[in-house]
């Protein structure tokens, strides 16, 4: 992660010890769900990964940049798998499989605190700062590959000629989006992406599918 970002999450990521990088990325992680974002520092993270201060500024100049580079990961493990099957989908069946698999993905990175993505966007929601500019810069290229499927099923016939692909975008991962917040703290069992499920079908209704 470049920019603002100082510290490089894609060289945490690639370069850092093995070892000591999960201890890190599991240790911020089950602070922010425990305690919410306000609570995490670089201190605290590191003393908890079993890592020294000095080690972990060494990639990130402060907590901001390093729970940005937790929404990177987690974002890239919920969407990238089946984002492949989104950018190449030209029906509604093929967006279903597409929701499917990112309700699989997103249910499989729950701890026993929660969601971990959806407990940051909710503590993002309505808040303006790194982090949830990272959270919209991660999710902005899904949301445009959602775009680009709409209109290959408006091309297609699949969704009505006067359908705006940018909208129904918008509002599908606006659904998501609200849908891991809301549901943060829900069980790994519960349907915890209903709202996406159920835009997603309004969505598609007026197709007939």
């Amino acid at each position: 992660m470049t920019g603002e970002f100082t510290g490089d999450g894609a060289t945490f990521e690639s370069v850092a010890d093995g070892a000591a990088r999960r201890r890190v990325m599991a240790a911020v992680v089950d602070l922010v769900c425990r305690r919410g974002l306000r609570a995490a520092e670089l201190g605290t993270v590191a003393d908890l990964a079993g890592v020294s201060g000095a080690w972990l500024r060494g990639y990130f100049a402060d907590v901001e940049a390093l729970i940005g580079e937790v929404v990177r990961i987690q974002v890239r493990d919920v969407f990238e798998g089946p984002g492949r099957r989104l950018m190449a989908a030209v029906s509604a069946e093929d967006l279903y499989r597409w929701r499917d698999a990112v309700t699989a993905r997103y249910r499989a990175t729950w701890i026993s605190a929660g969601y971990p993505l959806g407990i940051v966007v909710h503590e993002v929601t309505g808040r303006e700062g790194r982090v949830s500019r990272a959270l919209a810069a991660s999710l902005g290229p899904w949301q445009s590959a959602l775009e680009g499927a709409f209109e290959r099923l408006r091309e297609r016939g699949e969704l009505a000629p006067g359908s705006r692909p940018a909208e129904l975008a918008t509002a599908v991962m606006g659904a998501l989006v609200g849908a891991m917040g809301r549901c943060r703290k829900a069980g790994a069992s519960a349907d915890v992406l209903e709202p996406f499920d159920l835009m997603l079908r309004h969505v598609l209704a007026a197709s007939g599918r």
